[in-house]
Parts: C-alpha cells; structure tokens; sequence
C-alpha cells in the first residue's frame, strides 16, 4: 500500500470527534481517510468554481 505519487501532501489540524466520523465513513465506503477527504475537497472546490466569476477561477491544469 502507498508509494510515490505526484500529489502534493496537506494536513490539517481537526476535532478528535470529526476524524472518527470520517474513519468510520471511509471504512464504510471500503475508502481511506485521504481517499475521503480529497474527495470532499475536490466537491468542494467544483462547487466554489461555480459559484466564481472566470476571472477568479484559478487553473488547475
């Protein structure tokens, strides 16, 4: 399991009681927590550039 990859890595600092739900949500969907949460990201991220004008999107690619 794991590896080299080209992603970048972000930790982030969370309440004991939300990094319970989300292992339980992870394992629930057969996923890994980073899995999840870089998922929950990038919905996020898609919904915020929706919600954006053109000019403030910034290019991912």
């Amino acid at each position: 399991m794991g590896g080299k990859t080209d992603l970048d890595r972000v930790v982030a600092y969370i309440p004991s009681v939300w990094k319970k739900e989300l292992e339980a949500w992870a394992e629930a969907d057969e996923r890994s927590v980073s899995w999840l949460v870089s998922k929950l990201i990038d919905k996020a991220l898609q919904e915020r550039r929706t919600q954006q004008s053109p000019s403030k999107v910034v290019n991912m690619r």
